[in-house]
C-alpha cells in the first residue's frame, strides 16, 4: 500500500425529516470538523434572510478597512428609513469607532450602526451593496444578493440557507468576525451604553435555555420570519446551523436550533471504524518465500456516524488481487477496500504493495540445471573414453 486514497462515500447524514421535525421552513447544518452537511431542508431555497444580511454587511465592513479604530460622525442620512427595525438610538453628532459600530451591529442588529459603516465606507447604500454582492461573489455563493446593509425586505436582498452557511463558514475565518458573532455582551464607551445580542435578551424573556448555543446571530422581519445563524461545540464536535422561516408568532427559530443541536450531539457522534496496523485481508504470494501479505490499515480513522453503529457490526469487503505473482511490483494497485454498514457505503480506499517481494527465478534455476547436466555430462564421457 503506497497510499491510502480515502475517499468518503457517504459522511453526508440526512435524516428523515419525520424523525426531526422543525418549525423553520429553510435549514442547513453543518459538521465542521469535516466540512459536511450533515443536515438539510429546503436548503437552496431563494428566500427573504431579514438581519441575517448583517453577516455580510460585517465581513464586507472589517475587509474593506485598514483601521477599526477609526471615528465615524453619525449624520441625518445614516438614520433615515429606519422605523420599525431594531435600533441602538444613535443622534446626530455622535462619535463612535468602526469596531463599536461593529459590535451594534452584531449584538443588538441595530439597523443604524449598518447604515453608518455602509455610508462611511461607501458614501451611501447602493455602493455599499455593491461590495456587499462582490464579496459574496467571491466567497463563490450563486443564490445571492443584497440592496441594502440592513436586512430591510426587498426583491433584489436574498439569499438561501445553503449560501449563508458558506458566507458565514468564510466570515468566521476572520478572527475579528469570530470575535463579534461569540460575543454576548457589549460596552459601546463613546455613548456609555451597554447592548447585548438579541438572542440573549430573547432567551431571557422567554426563560429558554440557549447556552448550547455559542456563537450567533438572529434575523427577523415578518417576509423573511424568525431567522437564526449559529455555532455550537459537543463533544468535540463543531456544528454551523443556518433556520430560516420560523413562524414570527413564536420563537421556534431558538427552539428549532436546540432541538437540532441537542438531536445530533445525542444521537451522533465519531466512531473509529479503522485501527493503525489493523489486518484487513491477507492473500497469497506464489512462487516465493513469502507466503503471504497482508493488507492492513495506514492509519487509526474515525467517521461521524449515528451512535447506536459499533465497529463490530460492519462489514470490511476487499475487491482485488488474490495472488500475488513476479508481475506486480512494489506501488502497484491492488484493490479496493470498502466498509459498510448494513449495505450502506461507509468509506472507501484503494490499496497499493508496499513491499519488495522475492520470487523464485525458475528460468535462472533451469538453465543451471541443464548447464549442470551438460558438464556432467562431458565428464562422463571424458571419464569413459579414459
Amino acid at each position: 500500500m503506497k497510499k491510502l486514497i480515502l475517499v468518503i462515500i457517504t459522511l453526508f447524514l440526512f435524516i428523515n425529516i419525520n424523525a426531526l421535525e422543525i418549525n423553520s421552513k429553510n435549514a442547513i447544518l453543518y459538521n465542521m470538523n469535516d466540512k459536511s452537511v450533515i443536515y438539510e431542508k429546503n436548503s437552496e431555497d431563494v428566500v427573504q434572510i431579514a438581519s441575517l444580511t448583517k453577516i455580510v454587511t460585517a465581513i464586507t465592513v472589517i475587509e474593506n478597512t485598514d483601521n477599526l479604530e477609526k471615528e465615524v460622525t453619525i449624520t441625518k442620512d445614516m438614520l433615515k428609513g429606519l422605523d420599525g427595525y431594531a435600533k441602538v438610538g444613535f443622534k446626530v453628532g455622535d462619535k463612535l469607532t468602526y469596531m463599536e459600530l461593529l459590535y451594534a451591529l452584531m449584538l443588538p442588529s441595530a439597523a443604524d450602526a449598518a447604515q453608518a459603516l455602509a455610508i462611511d465606507i461607501s458614501g451611501s447604500i447602493e455602493e455599499f451593496a455593491n461590495l456587499m454582492n462582490q464579496k459574496v461573489e467571491e466567497i463563490g455563493v450563486t443564490n445571492s444578493k443584497f440592496d441594502n446593509p440592513t436586512g430591510m425586505d426587498s426583491e433584489n436582498n436574498y439569499s438561501s440557507a445553503s449560501d449563508l452557511a458558506k458566507i458565514l463558514i468564510y466570515s468566521l475565518e476572520n478572527e475579528t468576525f469570530k470575535t463579534l458573532f461569540n460575543t454576548n455582551y457589549y460596552t459601546i464607551n463613546s455613548i456609555n451604553k451597554k447592548i447585548e445580542k438579541t438572542m440573549i435578551a430573547t432567551s431571557n424573556q422567554y426563560n429558554l435555555d440557549t447556552s448550547i448555543i455559542k456563537g450567533a446571530k438572529t434575523g427577523f422581519t415578518y417576509d423573511a420570519g424568525m431567522c437564526l445563524a449559529s455555532t455550537t461545540s459537543v463533544d468535540g464536535v463543531d456544528y454551523l446551523l443556518i433556520t430560516l422561516g420560523a413562524d414570527v408568532r413564536t420563537i421556534n427559530n431558538l427552539k428549532d436550533t436546540i432541538k437540532i443541536y441537542e438531536y445530533y450531539s445525542t444521537n451522533y457522534g465519531y466512531i473509529n471504524i479503522l485501527s493503525k496496523n489493523e489486518l484487513l485481508k491477507t492473500i497469497e504470494v506464489k512462487n516465493s518465500r513469502t507466503k503471504t501479505y497482508d493488507i492492513k490499515s495506514l492509519e487509526d480513522k474515525e467517521l461521524y456516524l449515528e451512535k447506536t453503529i459499533t465497529k463490530d457490526k460492519l462489514i470490511y469487503k476487499y475487491e482485488g488481487i488474490e495472488v500475488l505473482n513476479k508481475d506486480i511490483k512494489k506501488g502497484d494497485k491492488l484493490g479496493t477496500v470498502t466498509i459498510l454498514n448494513n449495505e450502506d457505503i461507509l468509506y472507501t480506499f484503494d490499496v497499493y504493495l508496499d513491499i519488495d517481494i522475492k520470487y523464485y527465478n525458475y528460468t535462472l534455476y533451469i538453465g543451471i540445471g541443464v548447464i549442470s547436466l551438460l558438464i556432467i555430462f562431458i565428464l562422463f564421457k571424458k571419464l569413459k573414453k579414459a
